[in-house]
C-alpha cells in the first residue's frame, strides 16, 4: 500500500550526490569506474555503479542504481540507469534515462539545444515528444564535479547545484545545496578514515492543493527538503552518503565491485510505514474528525493538506492540524446528466507517459467498461468496478507501473489500480487524477487488536465541478471516511514529483488521533 514512487526520489538523491573525478579531460583522458554498496536498516539492498569517460571531444558518464526492497514478503526491484553527454567544460548536451519500477522500463531521451530540451518518452514502443525550457545553470554529473572542484572543501563553503532527472521533473531542475563541514574520523566498512563532512539539502516543491469547487485552480506550493550527510575524500569523492527517509535509514558506501554486488535478503520497510491508531473506524461512519500531528521541533512541520470534496483541513499550529472527512453524496451525483465544464479540463484529460490514453488497449478497455452507461456518475462507478475485477493478480511486487503496462499484465497493488482507473476515466471523457494518501489498513495486515493507517493511492474523477474519490483497490466507488488525501497527483509528467514530496516530511513521523466519529 506504500507508494513506491517515493523510492525514485531517494534514488535520484543518490544519483545527484554521487560523483568523483581524478583526471581533467582537457589535459588527459577520463576513465573512471566506481562501485557503491547501498544499505537500508544496515541490510545490503543493492548497489550503484558509476563510470565517466572521454569520448572524442565529449565527456560521457553513466550511473546505474539497482535496489531490492521487500513489501510484506513481496520483492520489489527498482532500476534507474542514467547516461549523460557533456562538453569538456561541463555544458549539458544529451541524456538517456531508463527507469524501471515495474517490468517494462520507461525510457527518456533528451537533447539540449538553444536553451530547450527536446525530451522523448518511450514505453512499449510508443513514443511521446515534448519541449521544455532548460535552465542554463543545470549541470550533469561532470559539470557538477567541476563546480565542486572550483569551490573547494573549506568548512562553511556552500555550493548551490542544479541537477536534472526527467523521471522526477522534466520541466525544470532539481536543486541541491551542499555545505562543507569539518574533517572527521569515521568508520568505513570496518576501517577508520579521515573525511570531509558535508550536508546536502535537495529542495522539492509540493503540488498545490486544489479546492473541490474550482478543480482547475491551485493554492500556494510548499517547499520541502530531503536532507543527506556525506563524507568525502580530498577529491570530493563521496565515500559515505546517508539519508533518513523517516521509514528507513539509508547508507551508501564506496566499495569494491564484489562488496557492492553481495546478495542479501532485501529489507522490509512495509510495516514501518504504518501509523497506529487506538481504535478501528471501519466503513460505516459518515464523518470523522482527525487530529494530525508531527513531532514538535520537526524542521518542516506538518504540511498543509489539500481541501477536497471529502475533506477540510484546518491548521492548528506548525505541527498540528484538524482534518474533517465526510462521505460524498452519491444521490446528488447521480442526478447530474451532463458536465460541459469537465470537457474544458484538458490538463486532466490528456495523455502522459503514466496514463497513456492513446494506447489502443486503454481505449478498448475504456469503451468496454462504460458501455451502456450514460451519466458521469454511472461511468465512474462502472469504471471503478471494471478496474477492481480486471486486475486479477493483486500483487505487491510491482513498484509503479504505467497504465499501458497494467492493461497488459493485469497485476499490481493500489498504485496500479489508481493509475489504470485514472487512464480509463480520461479515455472515457472523465477528467481524472490520482491521490496519494493514507487509509485504514484492512484486516489481515495487522495483529489482532491492533489498528493502523497505511500509505495508499486511489483516483479522483471530476463530476459537476467536484472531485469525487473512487478506489479500485479497496472496491469502493463511495469511498469511506478513512481515506485521507495527503497529496494530489495530476499524473502528468510535469507534476509527478511535486505530488509526492508532500509525503516526505510525514514518513515515520505522522501521528493520528481520532477526535470524533459520526
Amino acid at each position: 500500500m506504500f507508494n513506491f514512487r517515493i523510492v525514485s526520489i531517494f534514488s535520484a538523491s543518490l544519483l545527484c550526490l554521487a560523483g568523483s573525478l581524478a583526471a581533467d579531460p582537457r589535459t588527459e583522458k577520463l576513465d573512471e569506474d566506481e562501485w557503491f554498496a547501498v544499505r537500508i536498516q544496515d541490510q545490503p539492498c543493492g548497489y550503484m555503479h558509476t563510470t565517466m569517460r572521454t569520448v572524442g571531444n565529449e565527456v560521457h558518464s553513466r550511473a546505474l542504481i539497482q535496489l531490492k526492497i521487500a513489501r510484506n514478503k513481496a520483492k520489489v526491484n527498482v532500476s534507474i540507469d542514467q547516461e549523460y553527454r557533456e562538453t569538456p567544460e561541463g555544458i549539458p548536451l544529451a541524456l538517456v534515462s531508463k527507469v524501471a519500477l515495474a517490468e517494462v522500463p520507461v525510457i527518456y531521451s533528451g537533447t539540449i539545444e538553444d536553451g530547450k530540451i527536446t525530451l522523448t518518452t518511450e514505453q512499449f514502443g510508443i513514443k511521446r515528444t515534448a519541449k521544455y525550457p532548460f535552465d542554463p545553470e543545470i549541470r550533469f554529473t561532470y559539470g557538477q564535479i567541476l563546480e565542486q572542484r572550483k569551490n573547494g572543501l573549506k568548512p562553511g563553503t556552500v555550493i548551490h547545484s542544479k541537477a536534472y532527472d526527467p523521471s522526477l521533473r522534466p520541466d525544470g531542475p532539481v536543486e541541491v545545496d551542499f555545505k562543507c563541514g569539518p574533517i572527521e574520523e569515521i568508520d568505513v566498512l570496518g576501517k577508520k578514515q579521515r573525511l570531509h563532512h558535508m550536508t546536502a539539502s535537495m529542495k522539492l516543491d509540493s503540488m498545490p492543493g486544489q479546492p473541490a469547487a474550482t478543480p482547475t485552480s491551485g493554492g500556494e506550493k510548499q517547499s520541502f527538503t530531503v536532507d543527506s550527510d556525506l563524507w568525502v575524500d580530498d577529491e570530493a569523492r563521496p565515500v559515505i552518503t546517508t539519508m533518513d527517509m523517516g521509514i528507513a535509514k539509508v547508507r551508501m558506501y564506496l566499495s569494491t565491485k564484489d562488496e557492492a554486488l553481495k546478495d542479501a535478503e532485501p529489507p522490509d520497510i512495509f510495516l514501518n510505514t504504518f501509523i497506529p491508531i487506538d481504535r478501528s473506524i471501519g466503513k460505516e461512519p459518515r464523518e470523522v474528525k482527525y487530529r494530525l500531528i508531527v513531532p514538535a521541533g520537526s524542521s518542516q512541520g506538518l504540511p498543509d493538506l489539500p481541501n477536497t470534496s471529502m475533506q477540510t483541513f484546518k491548521r492548528l499550529s506548525k505541527y498540528e492540524g484538524e482534518l474533517t472527512v465526510h462521505r460524498i453524496d452519491w444521490k446528488k451525483l447521480r442526478k447530474i446528466t451532463d458536465d460541459p465544464e469537465a470537457r474544458q479540463m484538458t490538463e486532466f484529460l490528456r495523455a502522459s507517459p503514466i496514463v497513456d490514453i492513446n494506447d489502443s488497449k486503454i481505449k478498448r478497455l475504456a469503451r468496454t467498461a462504460v458501455k451502456g452507461q450514460n451519466t458521469p456518475a454511472e461511468k465512474a462507478d462502472a469504471l471503478r468496478k471494471f478496474v477492481t475485477d480486471y486486475i486479477e493478480n493483486k500483487s505487491m511486487d510491482v513498484g509503479f507501473a504505467t497504465a499501458s503496462e497494467v492493461a497488459r499484465t493485469k497485476q499490481g497493488d493500489c498504485t496500479e489500480h489508481g493509475v489504470l482507473l485514472a487512464a480509463l476515466a480520461r479515455a472515457a471523457g472523465l477528467p481524472a487524477r490520482g491521490v496519494s494518501g493514507i487509509v485504514e489498513v484492512p484486516m489481515g495486515y495487522m495483529d489482532e487488536g491492533k489498528h493502523a493507517f497505511g500509505y495508499h493511492m486511489w483516483a479522483q474523477v471530476c463530476i459537476g465541478g467536484k472531485w469525487v474519490d473512487i478506489d479500485g483497490a479497496l472496491r469502493q466507488s463511495d469511498c469511506d471516511v478513512t481515506h485521507i488525501a495527503l497529496s494530489l497527483m495530476p499524473l502528468n509528467e510535469e507534476g509527478m514529483v511535486d505530488s509526492l514530496v508532500a509525503l516526505v516530511p510525514l514518513l515515520g513521523k505522522l501521528e493520528i488521533k481520532i477526535e470524533s466519529v459520526k
